[in-house]
């Protein structure tokens, strides 16, 4: 009788044991498979820029990017470490593409409208870098180059072209910092881009001004 007990115990123990460690087991898995912490998401908007009305026929406005800068990635470049490395933030993001922000932005800010007989030119920005450039692990930048193309209504036909560059000091050697840099060097380009766009309305004597051809 007594050796029929002691089995039975021994087999609830048995039980009991490999209930217990399939319990650990799975709250182990359970601890593995959880999420990592959600990255923190920034934006570039508009601050306090007013809108400014240019009087060049515009029909379009498009921002596009290269491969590298096509993701919402955060990049940076520490360049006492390696000037050629491009390095993103792991727990930092852009809500979206930098190009589409930055389209956004120069939307809202370059106020433009089609010809009267609904023609009008086409705004392309190339954009060519958008950075956090550490010059030292302290010192920081936002850096954004750009190309802009005024392109003739239907034949696409280069009529100015300019190159745009941006350095804004960061306010510290984070992700923060080079959101608050990356954001007001957009909008200084809007505010720059605006003010190319209204000097090409007075054109050149030889020739039809860019206000006349947008419109034909």
């Amino acid at each position: 009788m007594m050796r029929r007990r002691t089995t039975g115990m021994g087999a609830r123990m048995r039980c009991m044991g490999g209930a217990l460690a399939m319990a650990l087991s799975l709250g182990g898995c359970t601890s593995f498979s959880r999420p990592d912490t959600p990255p923190t998401i920034f934006d570039i908007a508009p601050q306090g820029v007013s809108p400014i009305a240019v009087r060049v026929p515009m029909a379009d406005l498009e921002v596009a990017a290269p491969s590298w800068l096509s993701s919402s990635a955060m990049q940076y470049r520490l360049e006492p470490a390696s000037a050629l490395e491009r390095r993103v933030y792991a727990t930092s993001r852009w809500a979206g593409m930098p190009a589409e922000m930055i389209e956004v932005v120069f939307s809202r800010v370059i106020q433009t409208q089609p010809a009267d007989n609904g023609s009008g030119c086409r705004l392309r920005i190339d954009l060519d870098e958008f950075i956090q450039r550490f010059a030292t692990a302290e010192d920081s930048a936002g850096l954004i180059e750009l190309r802009a193309s005024v392109l003739a209504p239907r034949t696409d036909v280069l009529i100015a072209y300019k190159t745009f560059l941006v350095e804004t000091p960061a306010p510290s050697p984070d992700a923060p910092g080079g959101v608050l840099a990356l954001r007001s060097g957009v909008n200084q380009l809007a505010v720059t881009l605006a003010q190319w766009l209204t000097s090409l309305e007075r054109g050149d004597t030889a020739r039809l001004n860019v206000g006349e051809r947008c419109s034909s």
